[in-house]
């Protein structure tokens, strides 16, 4: 098909279109982002369970702590009970009374353990809480940079579609301006997956990569460099370069 010089530039100029459309529409389908973004959901997802497995080890060394507080109080009723028992002494012989100083002797002296069981399981607990903490702060870091990769691609492909349109609404104006046979030979080989048309400047369709036969060829070079050519293997139209 033989087209003019105007339709040869509206036919260039809907191929660069069409070539830049598609990658608007590659970006939109795979964002920039989105890898950065799936790290950030894997990395958010591991926190998430360190979070847990801190907060569990946090609250087995407060159980512990309150265990031994309790356990200290226990023994320091016992210890005042029979503090006063001794320091009452009714009735009691001297076999007695010793029995008694030996009881609270044994109780403070499991005081004094239960003390250093509790320090050390304050210890433990000071430093799980930290760890938690940590991760909890970690967390929110990620969380935060989650949401904002969120925005960004949603921004994104807010813009990209409204450079789509763009593209659809110039693409169009352009093909008013070519013979109705050509834009649906373009807009077939578009609907297959190809550019729709190809500038060739050698014997391969610069769509599908195509060989054209060598005699074929040469007759490309001795017709007008208008005249439009349909791909055999994808159907693209093939134009020749001037």
């Amino acid at each position: 098909m033989l087209i003019t010089d105007e339709q040869r530039a509206e036919l260039e100029s809907l191929i660069e279109l069409a070539a830049h459309g598609r990658a608007l529409r590659h970006e939109r389908d795979n964002p920039t982002q989105a890898p950065a973004l799936k790290d950030l959901v894997s990395t958010h997802k591991d926190l998430e369970t360190k979070k847990i497995e801190a907060a569990e080890v946090v609250e087995k060394f407060r159980t512990e702590v309150a265990e031994h507080a309790a356990a200290i109080e226990a023994q320091n009723s016992q210890i005042k009970k029979k503090t006063i028992e001794l320091n009452d002494g009714t009735g009691l012989t001297s076999r007695d009374l010793v029995n008694l100083q030996d009881e609270i002797a044994g109780h403070e002296g499991r005081v004094a353990e239960l003390e250093e069981a509790e320090l050390g399981s304050m210890e433990e607990l000071e430093s799980a809480e930290a760890t938690l903490s940590e991760v909890e702060s970690s967390l929110a870091e990620v969380t935060a940079s989650g949401r904002a990769t969120q925005t960004a691609i949603k921004d994104r492909n807010s813009e990209l579609a409204e450079e789509l349109e763009d593209n659809s609404a110039s693409a169009q104006k352009l093909k008013s301006g070519l013979p109705d046979a050509l834009v649906r030979q373009f807009d077939h080989n578009v609907a297959q997956g190809g550019p729709g048309a190809a500038i060739v400047s050698g014997p391969n369709c610069q769509a599908c990569g195509q060989e054209i036969s060598g005699m074929a060829w040469k007759e490309m070079l001795l017709e007008d460099p208008n005249q439009t050519y349909e791909c055999e293997e994808c159907e693209a139209v093939l134009l020749r370069k001037g």
